[in-house]
């Protein structure tokens, strides 16, 4: 599966690079209880900004539950719509900013979605009707799980992805967040990842934990955390000006290792004295860097340069915008200064 980036398919997926360079191919994590995505919000780039997607199914996406009443709540204005064949309910034409939660009763069991603000990109949801139990009854949802106190860390499968198109640098963080125990593990608090400085538009995309979510320049992973690994993949978009852009990340738990990767056009190239080494390589056809950081303790942040980046000389518009304050400068000079003055000068 390929993510796409305002509108652009990437020649290397997400999946592959996951696994690029890997000693061996890693075991499959767990299928997660659908019931945990249950009312969390999912930026949808298939959908059209303002637009609000509500799937209901029971139990899972196997079982789409058609004509139940979804409830919308806008800016606390209520609209009513009912899901189709498909379980969904779609809301269109909402604005940057309104505020919106949604609600459907099945069963007598009511499911609300997490309260979320419109942004750039249309939102999905799914809400997850309990499935039958013994004798066809329909059981409670299942009961919060409690972690004890422990650590995790970045497993050794975490990457970063940079690809540079359209004149815009895009960044995808491929994270594995490991939990050795054989329970689950309460840290206390969430894993708070703060983004470079200027990172924008962030957003968590496919095959995410349905713990974490985007907030303006940073990323939130609540615990508890299982055992085993849970993935947080998320994508931003890194300013620079200039031929070159630096990558600054603090870790805010260990990491086990990374690898950074590019893909390659132009001259575009990595750089780190974090490196233990650098290696070039096609993958699907497509040129890649690939950077490889050994283990990194809790607060220590990591440097990438990235150069060769394709960029505009700067010089017009400064002597264009020179010469456009000198003509304002002057304009205001022949409107306010007196005709006597003005020839005395």
């Amino acid at each position: 599966m390929r993510f796409t980036r305002r509108g652009r398919l990437p020649l290397v997926s997400l999946a592959a690079l996951t696994f690029a360079f890997a000693p061996g191919a890693s075991a499959q994590p767990p299928a997660m209880d659908l019931r945990q995505a249950s009312g969390v919000p999912l930026p949808a780039t298939d959908l059209p900004a303002g637009t609000v997607s509500v799937r209901v199914v029971r139990d899972s996406f196997a079982n789409n539950l058609s004509g139940v009443d979804v409830l919308f709540t806008v800016n606390g204005q209520p609209t009513t719509l009912a899901t189709d064949e498909a379980g969904r309910a779609q809301l269109s034409g909402l604005a940057p900013g309104d505020r919106l939660t949604a609600a459907a009763t099945v069963d007598g069991e009511r499911l609300v979605t997490q309260v979320t603000t419109i942004g750039e990109t249309g939102v999905r949801f799914v809400l997850v009707a309990a499935g039958p139990g013994p004798g066809g009854a329909v059981g409670p949802a299942p009961a919060p799980v409690a972690g004890e106190p422990g650590s995790v860390t970045f497993g050794p499968e975490s990457r970063i992805v940079l690809d540079y198109s359209d004149e815009r640098l895009s960044v995808y963080y491929v994270l594995q967040i490991v939990n050795p125990a054989a329970t689950p593990v309460d840290l206390g608090g969430p894993i708070t990842i703060e983004l470079p400085e200027g990172a924008g538009g962030a957003a968590v995309i496919d095959g995410t934990t349905a713990n974490a979510t985007a907030n303006g320049p940073r990323i939130t992973v609540v615990g508890p955390f299982a055992p085993g690994s849970s993935n947080v993949n998320a994508a931003f978009q890194l300013p620079f000006s200039g031929p070159s852009a630096t990558l600054e990340q603090q870790w805010p738990v260990p990491l086990q290792r990374l690898t950074v990767f590019a893909l390659q056009s132009g001259e575009l190239d990595l750089q780190s004295q974090q490196f233990t080494t650098k290696q070039a390589t096609i993958e699907e056809g497509q040129p890649l860097v690939a950077g490889f950081v050994p283990a990194m303790s809790a607060g220590d942040s990591l440097s990438v340069e990235i150069t060769g980046l394709p960029h505009h000389a700067v010089w017009p518009r400064n002597a264009a915008l020179a010469l456009g304050g000198a003509v304002v400068v002057a304009g205001l000079w022949a409107a306010f200064v007196p005709v006597s003055r003005r020839r005395a000068v």
